[in-house]
């Protein structure tokens, strides 16, 4: 079975009611295929490369956006 298109869909869902609603639904909450990233982010409650890592490093450096990061040798930033 192909994959559908789950941005028309989606938007199909958005503007059904009742039993259309439910039955679009059915559809497209079945994922027998791997997504791809940019249909993962039709799901995703933000786009996965909104987000960085934190904490990281930077020049070899610990760096925390929030707060001080111990690391596991116990240096912080």
């Amino acid at each position: 079975m192909a994959k559908p298109d789950y941005a028309t869909l989606l938007s199909q869902i958005a503007a059904a009611s009742g039993d259309a609603k439910t039955a679009l639904e059915a559809q497209c909450y079945v994922f027998e295929e791997e997504l791809t990233d940019a249909e993962k982010d039709l799901f995703n409650y933000v786009s996965d490369e909104y987000f960085l890592f934190n904490p990281g490093t930077e020049n070899e450096t610990f760096k925390s956006y929030v707060g001080v990061y111990y690391s596991a040798t116990g240096e912080t930033t």
